[in-house]
């Protein structure tokens, strides 16, 4: 009975915290005037829909007629968010791995003072920074292109420090062994570091997506082109000022979920590993 009693909290706790989701879910697969007319009071009908339907997905994706005349095109921000964040992830895998090899394993006088610096700007609020990088991105003439929300993130003093913590777990003789044999700095990193961190370098590259999959307020700003809006930034369209599609407004969430919740199940052993190593010097 205790087992039994234990099993069932761990059930309830399960299913209050994927509540959201299943609502979520149950939401895009259902009419809109079925939303609100189930709403209250609450029922088995309020989270299950009655009627079955695709109608929300074949709108958001410009399918139906409504979706075509609305010029909802979900389909593209889809394309988009992922052009951004596999670019991100790509630029920050390549200078932040080299950075946190400089932290981690090169000699060089002062270094911990030049990452406490580091680590210093990831603390500050991005609301911060905000106009500045925003002027910045306009005297360039790099609004509306994809490099407006590609540039800004791919230095992550975050992932620099993720980073170092673990190649400094490195045994040292490695390095050693390679430099006998006449390796270079840059031989070393990519020939021995490198394949060493894996875990921790496939860590990383999830936890950036996912960073930039879920960005709204930059891309909000950096471009005003419809051509160029991510998922996040369509999904928030659907709410206006006079009222809300929720119908839409779940299945633009659902789309925007999967590609990471996929993204995670595949990747998640190399997640827990890197995490759970990174974290032990």
């Amino acid at each position: 009975m205790e087992v039994a009693g234990r099993y069932a909290i761990y059930l309830i706790i399960v299913v209050f915290f994927l509540m959201p989701f299943i609502w979520m879910f149950f939401g895009s697969v259902r009419r809109e005037s079925e939303i609100h007319g189930y709403m209250f009071p609450f029922s088995w009908n309020t989270i299950v829909p009655v009627e079955w339907t695709l109608q929300n997905f074949l709108d958001i994706y410009g399918i139906s007629e409504a979706g075509e005349k609305g010029g909802l095109k979900f389909h593209r921000g889809l394309m988009n968010s992922g052009i951004i964040a596999v670019a991100v992830v790509c630029l920050s895998l390549l200078f932040n791995t080299m950075a946190a090899y400089f932290f981690a394993r090169l000699p060089f006088p002062r270094k911990n003072y030049l990452l406490a610096f580091v680590i210093a700007t990831f603390l500050l609020p991005f609301e911060v920074t905000v106009v500045p990088l925003y002027l910045v991105i306009s005297d360039l003439q790099l609004r509306n292109t994809y490099w407006a929300m590609i540039v800004p993130f791919y230095a992550s003093p975050f992932i620099v420090f993720m980073l170092s913590q673990f190649l400094g777990s490195i045994p040292k003789e490695l390095d050693e062994a390679a430099t006998v044999d006449g390796a270079n700095y840059w031989q070393i990193l990519w020939s021995v570091i490198v394949p060493n961190a894996l875990p921790a370098i496939a860590t990383a590259a999830l936890i950036e997506f996912q960073f930039i999959w879920n960005l709204f307020y930059w891309p909000l700003i950096a471009t005003s082109s419809l051509d160029l809006q991510v998922i996040q930034v369509m999904i928030a369209s659907q709410t206006t000022d006079r009222t809300i599609y929720w119908g839409r407004t779940f299945a633009g969430l659902v789309s925007a979920v999967l590609p990471v919740l996929l993204l995670f199940l595949f990747g998640q052993r190399f997640y827990f590993r890197g995490a759970v190593l990174s974290g032990m010097k």
